[in-house]
C-alpha cells in the first residue's frame, strides 16, 4: 500500500530517482510524476489508460480491487458473459473452453458504463439494505441489553424487598415472643417469691421459739420449764404441720423455648436465598436479501384494476388574486386545503372543501412545493432558494428554517423523514431537525416534483417525459413513458400505489398502475384541463385535488 504521506513516481523509482507522483494510473496501479505521465500517455500501449489525481486516488487507495487472476496471476483482460466472471487468457482453454466466442468479450467492453450499471445499483442497494438490517439488529440487541439491565434491577429489588419483608416479619414474631416470655417469667417468678417469703417468715417464727426455749432454760423454774416445754413443743409441731401442708404441692417452673421448625431449619435446609435463572429464547434476527426485498416491493399491491377507477366532480373554485399555474396543493386531515402559487406572492392560500377562502398564511418567500407532516405542521420549499421551512399552520405561526446546499424544489414527508429535490445533489433525505440521513444520486436537472409511500419514491422528469418509481434506497423499480403524457409535473399515490400524474402540455390527468405497465387517462382538456401542474390525493377521504387551470382548483371523489 502506498505511503499516506507521499506517493512516489514508479518510473522514476525504477531509475533510483525519488520523485513525488502527480497522477495515478488506475490500470498500471502506479504513480507518475508530470514528465513520466507525458511519456506514459505518449506510448500506444498505455495511451488509453485512465489517469486520476493523487487526491482522487487517496479516496480509493484503501479499496482493494484485484486486477489479476487469483489462479494464474495474469491480467484480468477478458469477461465471460455466460458465467458472469472476469478471466485471464489462461482461464479460457482450461475453464471456459465450452463457452462460445460471443460469450467471451474484452474486459474494456464489459466495463463500459459500469457506474450506471444495474450491478452497481444492486450492490449499493445490498449495502444499504445490509446497513439497515445491521442497524435493526443493533437496535434489537440494544433493547435486549436494556432489558437485561432491567431484569437485574428487578431481581435485585426482589431480593432486597424479600429480605426486608422477612426481617420485618421476624421482628414482629420476636416482639410477640418476648412479650410472652416476659409474662410467663413474671408468673413463674411470682410463685417462687411467694413460697420464698412464706419460708422466710416461718424461719423467723422458729428462730423466735428457739430463743424462747434458751431463755426459759436459763431463767425459768422447773415448773415453768416443765409446762413451757410442752407448750412450746406443741407450737413447734403446729408450725411444722402447717409448713408441711403448704409445701407438699410446690413445683419448680423451669422455662425453655422451642423455635419453630421452619425457622430452625433455615440454616440446615435452606442453603441459598433464591435461584437466578437465565431463560433463553431464540431471536429472529435476519439479514434480509436486498434483491428479495426488491422483488417483494415490485409485486406489492397489484390487486386493484385501474381501469375500474372513476371520478365524480365535487367542487371547483378560483384562487383569489391568482392567475398562474398552481405549483403545490394538499388536502389536510381536517379537510383544509392549502395552495402554493410560486408565481404569485409570499403566502399560502387556505380554503375549506367547499371552496371558501379561510385565510392567507405568510411565508418567507414564494412557496413552490409543500407536504403535510401532521394536522398542524407542513414543510415548504421555495424553488430558487437554498432552504426549506417547517411551518405550524395554527395560530402561533411557529416555523423552523432548514438550510440546504442548493435550490430546493419538490418535497414529500414519510415516516419522520423529508425527501427533498435539491439541485445538483439529487433526492436528499433528512430528519425533521434538518440532519441529512442519505442522498439518493439521480439527475434532478428537470425534476421538480416528488412523492413517497412507506417503501417507494416517485418523481417526474420533464426532460424525458417520464415517471419514475424507485425503492427507498434509490433502486429503480420501473420507469413509465407514454406519448399521452407530455411534460409531467405533479404526482400523487393512492393506497394501492397507483400513481396520479398531471401532464402540463398534454393537459391531462393520468393514473399509472403500480407496476408501471398500464395506465388510464382520467381527464383531458375536454374536461377543462388547461395547464395542470400540481396534484394531491387524500387516501383517507379518497379525494383528488389539483390545479386544473391557471388560478383554479378542482376536487374529485375517486371510486
Amino acid at each position: 500500500m502506498a505511503s499516506k504521506l507521499n506517493i512516489s513516481c514508479g518510473s522514476c523509482g525504477y531509475e533510483d530517482i525519488s520523485k513525488n507522483a502527480k497522477k495515478w494510473c488506475t490500470i498500471c496501479e502506479e504513480g507518475f510524476c508530470g514528465e513520466c505521465e507525458k511519456y506514459h500517455k505518449s506510448m500506444k500501449l498505455s495511451r488509453d489508460h485512465k489517469m486520476i489525481s493523487i487526491e482522487d486516488y487517496r479516496q480509493i487507495e484503501n479499496i482493494s480491487v484485484n486486477l489479476n487472476c487469483e489462479i494464474h496471476g495474469k491480467k484480468l483482460d477478458l469477461y465471460c458473459k455466460k458465467h458472469d466472471i472476469a478471466v485471464c487468457v489462461v482461464c479460457i482453454p482450461s475453464d471456459h473452453k465450452f463457452c462460445s466466442s460471443s460469450d467471451i468479450i474484452s474486459i474494456d467492453d464489459a466495463s463500459k458504463n459500469a457506474k450506471q450499471s444495474t450491478s452497481l445499483l444492486d450492490l449499493e442497494g445490498t449495502i444499504s439494505a445490509t446497513i439497515d438490517n445491521v442497524k435493526h439488529c443493533i437496535k434489537d440487541r440494544e433493547i435486549a441489553l436494556k432489558n437485561v439491565d432491567q431484569d437485574e434491577q428487578t431481581i435485585r429489588k426482589t431480593i432486597t424487598d424479600t429480605r426486608k419483608n422477612i426481617n420485618e416479619y421476624l421482628d414482629k414474631l420476636e416482639r410477640k415472643l418476648l412479650l410472652e416470655l416476659k409474662s410467663k417469667h413474671e408468673n413463674c417468678k411470682s410463685k417462687v417469691v411467694k413460697i420464698l417469703n412464706q419460708l422466710k417468715q416461718m424461719e423467723k417464727e422458729v428462730e423466735k421459739l428457739k430463743e424462747q426455749t434458751l431463755q426459759m432454760k436459763r431463767f425459768a423454774s422447773d415448773l415453768q420449764v416443765f409446762l413451757g416445754t410442752r407448750q412450746l413443743n406443741q407450737a413447734v409441731c403446729t408450725k411444722i404441720g402447717s409448713l408441711t401442708e403448704e409445701i407438699k404441692d410446690y413445683t419448680n417452673n423451669n422455662m425453655e423455648i422451642e423455635v419453630h421448625r421452619v425457622i430452625g431449619s433455615l440454616e440446615n435446609e435452606i442453603k441459598q436465598f433464591g435461584e437466578i435463572r437465565v431463560i433463553e429464547a431464540m431471536v429472529n434476527l435476519q439479514l434480509k436479501d436486498a434483491k428479495t426485498d426488491q422483488a417483494q416491493i415490485q409485486i406489492h399491491g397489484l390487486s386493484q384494476n385501474i381501469q375500474n377507477v372513476s371520478l365524480q366532480l365535487k367542487q371547483k373554485f378560483d384562487i383569489q388574486g391568482s392567475d398562474n399555474a398552481i405549483t403545490g396543493c394538499i388536502v389536510l386531515p381536517d379537510d383544509r386545503i392549502l395552495i402554493a402559487d410560486y408565481w404569485e406572492s409570499s403566502k399560502l392560500k387556505e380554503y375549506n372543501n367547499n371552496g371558501q377562502h379561510i385565510r392567507d398564511i405568510p411565508t418567507s418567500n414564494e412557496p413552490f412545493s409543500l407536504t403535510a407532516i401532521d394536522t398542524d405542521r407542513i414543510a415548504v420549499t421555495y424553488g430558487f432558494k437554498e432552504y426549506l421551512e417547517i411551518i405550524n399552520t395554527t395560530g402561533n405561526g411557529e416555523r423552523k428554517k432548514v438550510q440546504c446546499s442548493n435550490y430546493c424544489w419538490g418535497i414529500s414527508y414519510q415516516d419522520q423523514k423529508l425527501y427533498v429535490i435539491v439541485l445538483r445533489q439529487g433526492i436528499v433525505v433528512m430528519d425533521l431537525n434538518g440532519t441529512t440521513l442519505n442522498t439518493i444520486d439521480i439527475n434532478v436537472l428537470r425534476v421538480y416534483n416528488i412523492t413517497t409511500t412507506s417503501d417507494r419514491i416517485y418523481y417526474t422528469d420533464e426532460d424525458s417525459n417520464t415517471v419514475h418509481c424507485c425503492s427507498m434506497t434509490g433502486h429503480e423499480i420501473w420507469v413509465f413513458k407514454d406519448q399521452s403524457i407530455s411534460e409531467p409535473r405533479g404526482l400523487s399515490v393512492d393506497s394501492n400505489q397507483n400513481v396520479f400524474v398531471v401532464g402540463q402540455t398534454s393537459k391531462n390527468l393520468t393514473l399509472i398502475q403500480n407496476d408501471g405497465k398500464d395506465s388510464k387517462v382520467l381527464l383531458t382538456d375536454r374536461d377543462g384541463l388547461q395547464c395542470p401542474s400540481a396534484v394531491h390525493y387524500n387516501n383517507q377521504k379518497k379525494i383528488i385535488c389539483f390545479g386544473y387551470k391557471k388560478g383554479s382548483v378542482v376536487l374529485y371523489q375517486v371510486s
